[in-house]
């Protein structure tokens, strides 16, 4: 037999993944290209291939990247790659048919089924690739890697089969929506017909009146997780995270009651969503249930109009009860490595081994993510870790260290190898703070943007604040600088109320007038000034010496703008974990 190295990838990656209204529908679309990819790598395995990226080994352990490479040993190779990818889509239409016979409303409803498996059949874009061995790896690499690429750029282009004038999904806008229109609520219908509607479209679909569902949807919809892993925490009960770990032991009796009370205002067809208890246990600070139930907002999507003002009369009972109610934003984190194209081609020669440990490495790595952000320290729910990509969803009070400990910890895995430069991978992180019903296109929007901030520096992170009014606040620095212990020293000055909250939004405002055209000395003359005239503690202090020593300190090595902006986004940490200005407070 001879050998060949193999290259193959699966699609469509970031198209796929991100449409998505919900958070479930995110995990499940990323969830659902590891399990492809986990499944191509195992077929691999049953052929005797031998695994580069990712590792031979504990395959089940961590999400599996889009990209697998491997060297086969065939006299057909052709017909091995047209195998893998004859099975890979097989695998995904048998999985499709058995979620989909589950589905209510495709029973009532041949035709949508059908519609929808043409969808998933027309979804995947698969390419791959192989190249003779040489005995040079490096060159052998680099063939294959032009070989695919030729490929992707003369891909096939097929007339979708699956065309029809009806609506558009709601969620990508590519695909038509499979759910016929006669069970959306229209215009003309009476206020009990559009909840009979509501209803049944829940119950039939698993969808929202408002929602136009494809079948690739319905699939991340209804998508169950390895091991029955689903029921994803919602972007609502990220956000309420410290705000139950703060109040939900010692008001326990409060939030029981609130749970039985609220429960009678939902559709005994519909209660409120609950979260996975299983993998979610540290997160599991409600009954079980979605967190979104202690949100006004939320209230008004499944609770009938009727029920509505006592539901939230409820509510508001909880919120006099605590004294307090839930901040409503929270972090989305997305890292990505530094460096790794370099890594891996300058390890490249020194042959495939070299390759394999790496990528052993790497998936290391990769499989450790869930335990730090999952974990009781930081209570977040992982979307996906495969390789050096990370993305969660995470509590504003944990968010800071659970970034710090995973750039540690994947400098610690990967420090032994290096670029011809002599620069090691390092993890450049990107966080967005949003609020809790912001799209979540554009939440994810705002991490990407954020994650390319922090890699325009490498070793950084970078953070996104989208306030519901105004502009987006924007701050970065390197990890090994003390931006990290700068901010936390600020949020610990809004936390001890050491801070008044107005100097930030002065300092910002001074910058937008005067900023650009004032000398640097005077700008900071008069932003010190500002800080000196400041009361802390309800204007009962000044600001202690040291920490002005420590605001002129970065005034003068970062600019106004930079300083206004960290206070800033100090701000809401603070208030995340655990300050609340007073007059904002509930009273008792």
């Amino acid at each position: 037999m001879n050998s060949y190295l193999f290259l193959l990838t699966i699609g469509p990656v970031q198209s796929f993944i991100a449409a998505a209204r919900k958070s479930r529908d995110l995990w499940a679309g990323s969830h659902l290209l590891s399990e492809l990819s986990r499944y191509a790598a195992q077929e691999l395995k049953a052929l005797n291939a031998t695994l580069i990226f990712p590792a031979q080994e504990e395959l089940d352990k961590h999400e599996v990247v889009n990209r697998i490479l491997a060297r086969i040993e065939t006299d057909q190779p052709k017909q091995v790659g047209e195998q893998i990818e004859r099975n890979i889509r097989n695998f995904l239409r048998e999985q499709a048919v058995q979620l989909f016979q589950k589905i209510p409303g495709f029973k009532k409803e041949p035709d949508s089924q059908k519609q929808a498996l043409d969808q998933i059949d027309d979804l995947l874009e698969i390419a791959w690739a192989c190249v003779a061995t040489t005995g040079n790896y490096q060159h052998d690499r680099a063939a294959v890697e032009k070989a695919l690429a030729a490929r992707k750029a003369t891909r096939d282009f097929r007339r979708p089969a699956y065309a029809a004038a009806v609506p558009k999904s709601s969620i990508d806008g590519l695909r038509e929506s499979v759910i016929p229109e006669r069970y959306h609520p229209h215009p003309g219908d009476n206020e009990k017909e559009r909840r009979r509607k509501h209803l049944q479209l829940l119950d039939l679909f698993g969808a929202k009146p408002s929602e136009r569902l494809s079948g690739v949807d319905l699939l991340k919809r209804h998508l169950p997780g390895s091991g029955g892993v689903t029921d994803f925490p919602s972007t609502s009960h990220i956000a309420a995270l410290p705000w139950l770990a703060r109040y939900s032991q010692a008001f326990a009796s409060a939030f029981d009651s609130y749970v039985k009370d609220i429960r009678q205002f939902f559709d005994q067809n519909a209660q409120p969503a609950k979260i996975n208890r299983e993998r979610f246990r540290n997160i599991n600070l409600l009954q079980g249930y979605d967190a979104s139930i202690v949100f006004e907002e939320r209230l008004a999507e499944d609770v009938d109009a009727v029920d509505l003002p006592a539901a939230r009369s409820r509510l508001h009972d909880l919120y006099t009860a605590l004294g307090s109610r839930p901040e409503p934003y929270y972090a989305i984190l997305h890292a990505d490595g530094d460096h790794m194209g370099k890594v891996i081609d300058h390890l490249a020669t020194e042959g495939i081994e070299k390759h394999q440990q790496f990528s052993r490495s790497l998936d290391s790595f990769a499989a450790g993510v869930r335990a730090i952000v999952e974990g009781p320290d930081y209570r977040g729910a992982l979307v996906y870790a495969g390789g050096d990509d990370v993305l969660a969803f995470l509590p504003l009070d944990t968010v800071l260290s659970c970034a710090r400990l995973l750039a540690q910890r994947f400098a610690e895995a990967l420090g032994a190898y290096q670029t011809t430069d002599k620069l090691a991978p390092t993890l450049s992180i990107g966080i967005a703070i949003v609020h809790h019903i912001e799209p979540l296109s554009t939440a994810l929007d705002l991490a990407r943007q954020a994650e390319k901030m922090a890699k325009r520096s490498r070793n950084a992170l970078a953070i996104i604040l989208s306030k519901r009014s105004g502009a987006d606040t924007a701050i970065w620095g390197g990890w090994d600088t003390d931006f990290v212990d700068r901010l936390e020293r600020w949020i610990e000055l809004h936390q001890t109320d050491a801070l008044p909250d107005g100097a930030a939004f002065e300092l910002r405002d001074l910058y937008h007038r005067v900023g650009p055209v004032l000398p640097k000395e005077a700008l900071h003359a008069e932003a010190m000034r500002i800080l000196q005239r400041k009361r802390a503690a309800r204007g009962q202090s000044e600001i202690g010496s040291n920490d002005l020593t420590r605001l002129e300190q970065t005034l003068q090595s970062y600019g106004v703008q930079t300083l206004a902006n960290e206070l800033i986004v100090a701000r809401e940490f603070a208030r995340a974990r655990g300050l609340q200005p007073a007059e904002e407070r509930i009273p008792a």
